[in-house]
């Protein structure tokens, strides 16, 4: 039987308790005014960041799983939110920035292996002697209305930038077959709304506190705390070592198991009228924004692997193209109705060049469509970086300022 009575046994837990709500109460009050001061103190972001400056890691491909990815992986990002070298003379610089998705930025590829360090050091200088720059801003899972606000903030910020090469296509693509049968037109990205909301999936970083980075965005209010975004930004900087074991925590081979194993195929395509539509007048509006800030913009189809009659072996390699926004989907589209769609979409890019009168790279027809280039549905390997890398540095050449007239 434990020492004293009841009562004071009563009076022990009421103190102890009261301790405890006022610790609470004491904890609370000091991040509420740790919150205060740091919004206070801490310098606002004063430009546009499309990747986190100063983003640091290292990716360890498993060979079985990352076909053609050999070794240790180096990813850095420079003060500019740039994957490449820092800027240098205005007057001794020719720069090339490449905006696009997870396929411009290529993170399990190292710096020297990706299809943009390729171009920049294959193509070297210009015929009257400039040193060629080449910055990556690829963003993954980032589409043509990102694009359009990569091209309409950065070209202002970063010093001048001659041409903007745009690999692009896939994401639009997957966003139009996600939402299936029930795609809506969505609002033009620049009117007011709509830019508010795409600015924060558009860039890692935009001008202001850390906080107001995800301001606008649908989730829990402590995570838009400064508090919390710091915790972040140093867990993501002591993380720098990254083991690249199919896709990260398994999840490249799980989510290629959720695809080979789903019960139901879907053959046919959603209507894509619409989804082409919203495509055609990003492109236009990139092209638009390139024209006033006069930069040659050069567009890049989109390789991939789909085609109809894909080996067993080939289809345990893919996992796009799920029906829903969910990727756990039971229900995915065959790679013949992949192949049909990404079609639809490369050509409407052809097109949108060919009246425009824009340069138009036709990578899809030139990358294999196999395992030689290409790990799962359109990431590149080694090789197809330098393949595509290749493509790139042969029409540049056949042009000024690479080329000189006669």
């Amino acid at each position: 039987m434990l020492p004293g009575s009841p009562a004071t046994w009563r009076a022990r837990i009421a103190g102890a308790l009261s301790n405890l709500a006022l610790a609470a109460v004491s904890v609370i009050v000091a991040l509420a005014a740790a919150e205060l001061v740091l919004r206070e103190v801490l310098p606002p972001s004063r430009g546009y960041f499309v990747l986190e400056p100063g983003t640091d890691w290292t990716v360890t491909a498993a060979p079985d799983v990352i076909h053609g990815v050999e070794g240790v992986s180096h990813v850095r990002v420079n003060r500019f939110g740039v994957r490449g070298r820092p800027f240098g003379d205005d007057r001794t610089e020719y720069r090339i920035l490449a905006v696009g998705g997870s396929t411009t930025q290529c993170w399990v590829l190292d710096d020297t292996n990706v299809w943009t360090h390729l171009l920049e050091t294959d193509l070297d200088r210009t015929a009257d002697g400039r040193q060629v720059w080449v910055g990556n801003v690829g963003r993954s899972g980032a589409n043509t209305r990102d694009h359009v606000l990569h091209l309409k903030y950065l070209l202002p910020q970063y010093p001048h930038i001659d041409v903007v090469v745009s690999l692009v296509g896939v994401n639009d693509m997957m966003s139009a077959l996600q939402q299936g049968w029930g795609y809506r037109l969505p609002a033009l990205v620049t009117e007011p709304g709509a830019e508010n909301e795409q600015l924060k999936r558009a860039f890692a970083r935009v001008p202001g506190g850390i906080q107001d980075a995800i301001r606008t965005l649908n989730v829990p209010w402590y995570k838009a705390t400064v508090l919390w975004q710091l915790a972040r930004r140093v867990r993501l900087a002591r993380n720098r070592s990254l083991a690249w074991r199919g896709g990260g925590p398994g999840f490249l081979q799980g989510a290629r198991l959720r695809r080979h194993d789903t019960k139901e195929w879907i053959d046919s395509l959603p209507p894509l009228e619409g989804p082409l539509i919203e495509y055609r007048r990003n492109l236009n509006a990139m092209a638009d924004l390139a024209a006033a800030a006069r930069v040659r913009l050069v567009f890049v189809t989109q390789p991939s692997a789909w085609r109809d009659g894909m080996s067993d072996a080939e289809e345990r390699l893919l996992w796009f193209g799920w029906l829903g926004k969910d990727r756990q989907s039971a229900r995915y589209f065959t790679t013949r109705a992949l192949s049909r769609a990404m079609a639809r979409y490369n050509g409407t890019l052809l097109e949108v060049c060919r009246e425009r009168g824009l340069d138009c790279v036709d990578a899809a027809k030139v990358v294999p469509a196999d395992t030689t280039a290409l790990y799962d549905d359109v990431h590149f390997n080694d090789h197809g970086s330098l393949l595509l890398a290749r493509v790139l540095v042969a029409h540049f050449r056949e042009r000024p300022p690479f080329h000189r007239s006669n």
